[in-house]
This record gives structure tokens, sequence and C-alpha cells, in this order.
């Protein structure tokens, strides 16, 4: 049971091409949900996506079902290292780690990052 060399070039052949192709697709989006919880109750079921272009990531954020957050409860998202007030739902480009968390007016606490 050994292959003839023409089956053998014609396999390495296949893997190499198939390979090639593999490494000309851009990278496909991934994507997360979770259920992120208020400091102060409630809850807000958030997905993100994100694809990576080469030397970061592309992606967006949106909220995935109704909110029982307080009204006085905001959302902040760090994009590497940097904190910002966020509304609940967006775009961003060019970074490399990005995190929400949610946060209360009233008693100045917050969640822990997602």
């Amino acid at each position: 049971m050994f292959l003839s060399a023409a089956k053998k070039i014609g396999i390495i052949i296949a893997t190499v091409a198939g390979a090639s192709i593999l490494a000309a697709t851009p990278a496909s989006a991934a994507q997360q949900c979770t259920d992120l919880y208020g400091p102060e109750g409630g809850r807000l079921p958030l997905c993100k996506s994100w694809v990576w272009d080469g030397n970061d990531y592309d992606g967006r954020w949106w909220s995935d079902g109704p909110s029982t957050l307080p009204s006085h409860t905001y959302m902040q998202r760090r994009e590497d290292g940097v904190v910002r007030t966020s509304s609940f739902s967006g775009s961003y480009s060019d970074v490399s780690k990005i995190a929400f968390r949610l946060c209360d007016n009233l008693t100045n606490r917050c969640s822990g990052w997602w």
C-alpha cells in the first residue's frame, strides 16, 4: 500500500494550494456575548464582534436584548488601556484590546471588566 509518485505529488500540490487559499482569505469575524450585571443591580445582554485586520482588531458591540439596568447605570469601555464613557452600541477600529463594564452614577461603583 504505497502511493505512486504521481499520487504523492498530487497530494502535496493540493495541500500547498489549500494552505495558500487559507492564507489569502481574510480572517472571519468572531463574536462573543454575555450578560453584564450592574453594580447596583440589573443586567445588560451585550455582544461584541471583532476581526483581525493584520495588526489589530476592528469590530462592534451591541445590546442583545432588553436591559433591566437602573436609569443611573452607564457603560464604560477600555480600548488599549484608555477608559471612555460609552453608548450601549458602537464600533471600534485599530484596537489591540477592548473591554466593557457597567458603572453607577449614584454610588460611583463599577462592575468588573469584560
